[in-house]
C-alpha cells in the first residue's frame, strides 16, 4: 500500500479566529471556505501541508483538548529554514503566542507553541 499525507483537520470554537491565527503565525494561505455540515470549513495551505478548519457543527460538543502530553495526537511539527529562528520566534512574540517549551538539542533547536483550542505546534531548526 502506498500512502501519501493529505491533511490535518482541526475542529476550533472560533474558526474565523483560528484561521486568521494560522494565517499570521504560519503565513497560511487559504484555498477555499466553505459551509459543510452547519459550519464553516477552510483548507489552508500551509507550505505545502494542508490544514482544514472548521467550526463547531449543530448539536456538536467537541470534548476540550487535554493537558500534555497527551494521547493521540500531542502536536504537529514544522522545520523552518535555516537563519530564519530568531524571525519565526519574533512572529510568536508580535502575535502574543505563548511558548510552551524551548530547546537546543545536538542536531536542532524546538519550540513548542499554543495555537487555538489546545493545539500544539513545534518548530524546528536543524543544526
Amino acid at each position: 500500500m502506498k500512502l501519501r499525507y493529505e491533511h490535518m483537520h482541526l475542529i476550533h470554537a472560533d474558526h474565523d479566529a483560528a484561521v486568521k491565527f494560522y494565517q499570521d503565525v504560519l503565513d497560511a494561505k487559504i484555498l477555499n471556505t466553505i459551509e459543510r455540515h452547519g459550519a464553516p470549513q477552510t483548507k489552508l495551505d500551509v507550505s505545502g501541508t494542508m490544514l482544514i478548519v472548521r467550526g463547531i457543527r449543530p448539536g456538536e460538543d467537541p470534548a476540550a483538548a487535554g493537558a500534555l502530553p497527551r494521547m493521540g495526537v500531542d502536536h504537529m511539527g514544522f522545520y523552518i529554514a535555516k537563519g530564519e529562528w530568531e524571525e519565526a520566534k519574533q512572529r510568536l512574540e508580535d502575535n502574543n503566542v505563548e511558548i510552551l517549551d524551548e530547546g537546543d538539542l545536538p542536531h536542532l533547536r524546538y519550540l513548542y507553541f499554543a495555537a487555538p483550542d489546545g493545539v500544539v505546534i513545534e518548530f524546528m531548526e536543524s543544526k
